[in-house]
């Protein structure tokens, strides 16, 4: 009788341990399965946050005499400039500078062109060098360059 009792308590003793051991895989299951949620929802919040960035574009002409289009546009902080006007506007380029858009051309016999300004700085460099960052404002003129 004391053999039977004996046995059926080790029996006891080994399903408790079995049981306790599942719940701590179960437990690990659970926050392995919560970290890629965790990641994918910092994920969308990166995404999130980089879709939140904006630049305000102003098409204009003579001098800002004449305002032509004003534009809010998403971008990802990086964003060259010259890739995100092609996709938002009728752009045409020539080596990473704008000779055309919405229809206004390079014009060599009057002189006109564009010219574009960052946050009230002229570049120095062509749109395919400039990369853009949240809140910039970037115009556009087309003018004479004489």
């Amino acid at each position: 009788m004391k053999s039977l009792l004996l046995k059926l308590f080790t029996v006891l003793v080994a399903l408790v341990v079995l049981a306790a051991c599942g719940n701590d895989e179960s437990s690990d299951n659970a926050t392995q399965n919560q970290t890629p949620n965790e990641n994918q929802a910092n994920t969308t919040e990166t995404s999130e946050q980089q879709e939140e960035a904006t630049v305000k574009i102003v098409l204009s002409k003579d001098k800002e005499a004449e305002i032509l289009e004003e534009k809010e546009v998403e971008i990802n902080e990086g964003d060259i400039l010259l890739d995100v006007m092609k996709e938002n506007f009728n752009a045409e380029d020539k080596d990473g500078f704008i000779t055309s858009l919405e229809g206004l051309d390079y014009d060599e016999e009057n002189s006109m062109s564009w010219m574009f300004s960052i946050n009230g700085e002229s570049s120095l460099v062509g749109a395919g060098e400039v990369e853009l960052k949240d809140g910039d404002v970037v115009n556009f003129d087309y003018q004479s360059w004489e």
